[in-house]
């Protein structure tokens, strides 16, 4: 696989019209965004372009006090299976109850998105049992 980094998303863009194929967000953090294009062709040959964004210091510090750590649970053959997520939410909620239920939600769909195919879950099974900002956060050891 042929690898390239960019320092722009318009040349991450360029490269991406040029062989055809999509940018897709492939990482996400309240210091950052990454993006990603991959091209395959018929005769294996695979190339990915990728650029990180930065974002301004002040912009992250403000979403860094919007990054939740959502836990979700739901029952596969009669055993719970579990998935945690660090989400960016609420960045434009009215109130904590609102940045919290947007941040279950987000999570939801991400696990539903990534997990689906491995466990079943869908963002209907799917039921959070810790909405924490990531701020207060504190692992178990």
């Amino acid at each position: 696989m042929e690898y390239r980094e960019v320092r722009t998303k318009e040349a991450l863009d360029k490269w991406a019209n040029t062989f055809g194929v999509k940018v897709r967000v492939v990482d996400e953090d309240w210091e950052s965004i990454t993006y990603r294009a991959d091209a395959e062709f018929s005769d294996g040959t695979h190339l990915r372009c990728q650029y990180r964004h930065p974002i301004p210091r002040r912009l992250a510090l403000r979403r860094r006090e919007h990054t939740y750590i959502v836990g979700l649970v739901h029952v596969v053959d009669g055993a719970e299976c579990a998935h945690v997520r660090p989400v960016i939410a609420g960045l434009s909620a009215v109130s904590e109850a609102d940045a919290r239920y947007q941040a279950a939600l987000y999570a939801s769909a991400l696990v539903e998105l990534q997990r689906r195919d491995r466990c079943g879950a869908t963002a209907e099974t799917l039921s959070a049992y810790v909405i924490e900002p990531a701020t207060e956060w504190r692992a178990v050891p």
